[in-house]
């Protein structure tokens, strides 16, 4: 029997025990506590230690007759939580964590009013890939015997008691797989179906030694993956936000297993479907919409550089177009180097209208991260956290989706002064007044200025809050994974691992490019108004001069427009806002790089914004991510000149990410992959970092707005995810449609 014919068991069974949670672990809770006072004055790694013991001993284990896995430890985790929460929050429910959580949230306030924080910002608590090449060549025990070496050299309390948690923590996973088998012995005899006895089998002689042994096998490999990453966001506190560059890491297991004649084709589809389903399963995916902050990777190349584009690769698209998932976010890497059957096969999947997956240029985010100082044999081993902001796998422990960062805001603070003076006041900054400049230079580089006197402030901020993260939430057991932590002898909230970084995700770019261009199109090069004059418009929302705004939209040219001039203008500023944005230390010994990904707070930022000198009202939405305006879009839009702009830019000054949003009209009967190919193609030569493709129509989208019934399976891709456009509130709804409207004519 395969995946298909099982597959409403499978989601029913998963769905009956997941509508259950959270299970109530106040009483484990209380264990911890009495645990912990028999310590005394322990450190907080010896503290957490205490979690994955207890989990071991004393957390459920659950097998599902219908699913081939075993991953599944209740410790308290809701459905929809993909880590943060349950017992692993303990030593965060703290006397200490409770204050370091009120100090955060009284620092970060004078800044709403700009900036996004999404969620805590101490070393991020998400986001985040475990070391699973790692894991995979080693096994746990073999990384348990790197630290009790490791041990044996430690001369400082911090180190001790760090790798101590860590062995501790290593264990404890081992103990945990072994429950698995024990249950599924259980479950055996009782259970008639041969079907299921077989998977139960299976899953009874792998749990005893994988993941503590290197797996053997694709099925165990693969069951590597999810086991730790699953059972990790229930014990660490932290969100696992990736399963890794799956076809990179399989295809040798895959090749290997169908060689010696123990999996054939349809099988590894059966396996890969039932792994790639769970995450819609559990999250609910298609009764409303959460946030699942899972990626898989495919393509891209190896460390050595070469191409991955394997059987595996294929399979992966196949599940994603046969069963209609929208998770885990599928994350496809490109370059020059693979085949065109690779191109085929990514153009097919978005010319279907699935919306799924997002589009990465390998040569410039390769490239952007040794920029950034990384080895580039550690760079090519990239994979997103998430949603699209990159993580180098196995190396890196980043913190780069927890603050979005309104970069017109900032020009409102030059050329509104007023509005800002509490704010500059309450945090010490001297900005300076761009009201009354002889020159656009002059008013440039105040811009400039007020925006590194910003960022600055706003990193030396968090460091001093980041700096005792490893008190709040250390994590020994996930940074057993990560290359170097183990011979450091630090959390990687510490800076134990090999790269330690941060980011400012910059709204709004496409707003501040088209802004300063204005200013210094009509100011300073045509003289149609003073400088005073436009100044006043902005500040009184174009009240009684609407003539002048829509010569602003309308007369003026943008970024994304087929326009030379404000082509290089563009370069110009994607490059000195990139500077200003990066290079800031980190409590970690890392740095900050810039990024252009700002998920949905260019709406919210939108919102609290008063107009700005491109014509855009106050409230309205910001640009998105790296994209044009909907000013510039609503003004011409052409498909061909986006990708164009893209050409003058250096996207490796943003080694986070930089993500463009591009819409695609729906055609009848569809598009072939020859009408989505030379999208990509354009894409990669023009320099670009990452795409999102939507295949949409404006009129169906309407149409499910006002009849979901109608339309439950429409998915769409937002801004680093893709949902069931269904479950989406009508705000999000809404936008999307607007933006749509914009660019698809």
């Amino acid at each position: 029997m395969g995946f298909q014919q099982e597959r409403a068991d499978f989601e029913r069974e998963l769905d009956q025990l997941y509508a259950t949670y959270p299970s109530d672990v106040g009483a484990l809770k209380r264990r911890l506590d009495e645990r912990a006072a028999g310590q005394g004055e322990a450190t907080s790694y010896r503290r957490k230690a205490l979690i994955y013991e207890l989990a071991a001993e004393h957390c459920p284990v659950h097998l599902f007759r219908h699913c081939p896995f075993y991953f599944e430890v209740d410790a308290g985790r809701p459905r929809t939580s993909w880590g943060f929460e349950g017992l692993g929050r303990w030593l965060r429910d703290s006397a200490f964590g409770r204050r370091y959580e009120r100090d955060g949230d009284a620092w970060k306030k004078p800044w709403d009013a700009f900036v996004r924080f999404n969620g805590r910002t101490d070393t991020d608590l998400d986001h985040h890939c475990a070391g699973y090449d790692n894991i995979l060549r080693l096994g746990l025990d073999g990384l348990r015997t790197q630290a009790e070496e490791r041990l044996t050299r430690a001369t400082q309390e911090r180190e001790r008691s760090f790798l101590d948690s860590a062995v501790r923590g290593l264990a404890s996973l081992g103990t945990i797989s072994c429950r698995f088998s024990d249950r599924a012995e259980a479950m055996l005899t009782d259970e008639t179906d041969p079907v299921v006895r077989r998977r139960l089998g299976r899953i009874a002689a792998a749990a005893r030694r994988t993941p503590a042994e290197p797996p053997q096998t694709f099925y165990e490999a693969l069951n590597t993956l999810v086991f730790m990453r699953e059972i990790l966001g229930s014990i660490e506190g932290i969100g696992i936000s990736t399963f890794g560059h799956l076809d990179r890491m399989l295809g040798p297991y895959y090749d290997a297993d169908v060689a010696a004649g123990r999996l054939d084709r349809a099988e590894a589809w059966d396996l890969l479907a039932a792994f790639l389903a769970f995450t819609d399963v559990k999250f609910d995916s298609r009764r409303a919409y959460h946030e699942t902050s899972t990626t898989v990777f495919i393509g891209g190349c190896d460390g050595a550089g070469q191409p991955v584009y394997n059987e595996v690769t294929r399979l992966v698209v196949e599940v994603y177009r046969e069963l209609g998932l929208i998770n885990p976010k599928l994350q496809a890497r490109m370059s020059p180097a693979h085949p065109e059957s690779y191109f085929d096969l990514l153009a097919g999947l978005a010319a279907a209208g699935t919306n799924v997956v997002a589009l990465y240029n390998d040569p410039v985010v390769i490239a952007a991260n040794v920029r950034a100082g990384k080895r580039e044999e550690d760079a090519r081993l990239y994979v997103g956290g998430g949603c699209q902001e990159n993580i180098l796998q196995n190396a890196e422990i980043s913190s780069r989706a927890t603050l979005f960062f309104s970069a017109p805001a900032v020009l409102d603070m030059g050329i509104v002064p007023q509005r800002w003076t509490a704010f500059a006041e309450a945090e010490g900054l001297q900005l300076t007044p761009q009201t009354d400049c002889a020159t656009f230079d002059a008013f440039y580089r105040a811009f400039l200025g007020n925006l590194r006197q910003v960022v600055d402030r706003l990193v030396a901020n968090r460091n001093r809050h980041e700096a005792n993260g490893w008190l709040y939430n250390p994590c020994p057991l996930l940074s057993s994974t990560i290359s170097d932590c183990l011979e450091t002898a630090r959390d990687m909230t510490e800076g134990g691992c090999r790269y330690s970084s941060g980011s400012v995700d910059l709204a709004g770019i496409g707003t501040l490019v088209d802004s300063l261009y204005a200013v210094r199109q009509v100011v300073y090069e045509r003289g149609d108004v003073s400088l005073a004059q436009l100044l006043a418009m902005v500040e009184a929302d174009f009240e009684g001069d609407e003539a002048f705004r829509q010569y602003l939209l309308h007369r003026v040219p943008k970024f994304g427009h087929d326009d030379d001039e404000v082509r290089a203008f563009a370069a110009q500023v994607f490059a000195d806002v990139a500077a200003a944005a990066s290079g800031q230390a980190n409590a970690r010994g890392g740095h900050y790089g810039a990024s252009l990904f700002a998920h949905r707070s260019s709406v919210s930022l939108g919102q609290a914004l008063g107009a700005t000198p491109d014509g855009r009202r106050a409230g309205a939405y910001l640009s998105q991510s790296m994209g044009p305006s909907l000013e510039a879009l609503g003004s011409q839009f052409e498909i061909g000149a986006v990708l164009d702009a893209l050409e003058p830019l250096d996207l490796t000054d943003y080694p986070v990410v930089g993500v463009l949003d591009l819409k695609l009209p729906a055609a009848p009967g569809g598009h072939g992959p020859a009408t989505i190919k030379p999208v990509l193609r354009r894409f990669m030569d023009a320099g670009g970092s990452v795409m999102q493709l939507n295949v949409v129509d404006a009129d169906v989208l309407r149409e499910a707005q006002a009849h979901p019934e109608r339309h439950p399976d429409l998915s769409v891709r937002v801004s680093g995810y893709s949902a069931y456009f269904a479950t989406l509130s009508a705000e999000v709804q809404t936008e999307i449609i607007d933006r749509t409207e914009m660019q698809v004519r």
